[in-house]
């Protein structure tokens, strides 16, 4: 396992940052590649938080299975709610492209910070062990398989806690759940995924596991050859070889995940009783997630953003946040909870000021966070204002314009102090862009 050289040109070369304004993001610095187009860093210009943007390239997305993979993994990311899973915050569609915004995870990929360690201590792999089980065990509870589990793939953020990321691969099982196709990196690819038969998918992310759990330990990689074919015999023969100063314990667990028969392998579950999982770090063991807990709306946020930006709508909100959209209101809002959580993270629910809040905005609030609605509250609202066009496939930004335009609310006289701090965003950001390229931000041609 070597380190990969930095993208983006040579050492002691200033980067070329391309800046560009996608609705209500202003774009930045290159983080990563992949098939359809790239993943850049953004600015929120509303609450000024940073997000990742993968941006894809429509005319990438050339044939019927690349267009199912993209919508496959909008439907999964929308799915998921974990702490341990990156956050899907918005998705915009637009002619020539669609763009996913995540939260931003700031301290890079596990696999650098193993390069960069040379090999963990066994306590904080085990910490990353652990929440690493907890997103895996997630998703197999709500039936999806992630199918491309790599160090590359989890992100560590600012706290050192994971997050598992990019879920292109990732399918959703049907009740006869074998799956056929061969996918993900060689080096993680488990040997009944290889032999071209139907496989079990969430033991292919057992066996993933085990490969990852063993490279942070040792350092390098139990299955690893520049020659495909040799490395496939490698993996099918199941034959690799567990350093001296790797704990018994650890040591007796590899070996029960990296078995060839998935069969006899040993299953999340389990992996979850073992002793090494429960010696190995002195940390809490997280609380796994069986049910996803129910929304509660922090109405102190949703009566922010109703002062604060006067054409959205606090019924609009508070439906998109009850049933899990994705668009431009349900991000202001989760971008701000997380603000207002780093600021402060002891700061709890509290129904007495929740309820003054909703009560102002016309909502009839209960003590366990459920909201009632006044009779045609929930069925009238999207009838104030028709839709524009067909609703996209692909986002939530349905009775609004605003996935098409670049902006919708600048030109309002009440906006003006919000529409003056944007154009200080851009203004900064056409300094950093002359400073790297001498032209000015590009504003969303779309």
């Amino acid at each position: 396992m070597s380190e990969e050289p930095p993208q983006g040109g040579n050492q002691g070369q200033a980067e070329k940052v391309h800046v560009k304004r996608v609705s209500n993001y202003i774009t930045g610095k290159q983080l990563g590649r992949g098939t359809f187009g790239d993943v850049r860093l953004a600015t929120h210009m509303i609450t000024g938080e940073r997000v990742a943007m993968k941006i894809l390239e429509k005319e990438k997305i050339k044939c019927e299975d690349d267009f199912r993979r993209v919508v496959r993994e909008i439907q999964v990311l929308k799915l998921l709610k974990n702490p341990n899973i990156v956050k899907l915050l918005e998705v915009i569609d637009t002619p020539r492209h669609i763009y996913l915004v995540t939260d931003f995870v700031d301290n890079g990929e596990l696999f650098a910070y193993v390069v960069q360690n040379k090999r963990l201590k066994e306590d904080q792999a085990c910490k990353f062990f652990r929440q690493i089980v907890n997103g895996v065990h997630y998703c197999h509870l709500r039936k999806v398989c992630h199918r491309d589990l790599k160090l590359e793939n989890i992100l560590l953020d600012s706290q050192l806690n994971v997050k598992i990321i990019d879920f292109g691969l990732s399918n959703v099982l049907a009740k006869d759940y074998k799956l056929k196709t061969a996918c993900g990196s060689p080096s993680y690819a488990s040997p009944e995924m290889l032999s071209q038969k139907k496989y079990d998918g969430p033991m292919v992310d057992v066996w993933a596991c085990g490969v990852i759990l063993f490279a942070m330990i040792c350092g390098y990689l139990p299955f690893d050859d520049d020659d495909l074919q040799k490395l496939y015999k490698k993996i099918i023969s199941g034959i690799f070889k567990i350093p001296s100063f790797v704990s018994p314990q650890a040591q007796d667990l590899i070996m029960k995940i990296l078995v060839t028969d998935p069969s006899k392998r040993i299953p999340l579950l389990e992996i979850m009783k073992h002793p090494w999982f429960l010696e190995a770090c002195a940390d809490p063991i997280p609380k796994f997630q069986e049910i996803d807990p129910p929304t509660v709306i922090d109405f102190k946020i949703v009566y922010t953003m109703v002062q604060t930006l006067q054409d959205w709508d606090a019924v609009k909100i508070v439906k998109a946040l009850s049933t899990n959209r994705h668009n431009q209101m349900t991000a202001t809002y989760y971008l701000l909870s997380e603000k207002r959580q780093t600021e402060n993270p002891d700061k709890i629910w509290k129904y007495d000021e929740q309820a003054h809040y909703a009560k102002a905005l016309g909502f009839n609030l209960q003590e366990d966070g459920t909201v009632i609605f006044e009779p045609g509250q929930m069925d009238n609202e999207d009838k104030k204002e028709p839709v524009a066009e067909a609703p996209s496939c692909f986002n939530d930004n349905q009775g609004q314009s605003e996935y098409t335009k670049t902006d919708n609310f600048d030109d309002k006289a009440e906006l003006e102090k919000k529409r003056l701090e944007k154009e200080r965003i851009l203004e900064e950001a056409n300094k950093q862009k002359k400073q790297v390229e001498g032209g000015p931000v590009e504003k969303n041609e779309e």
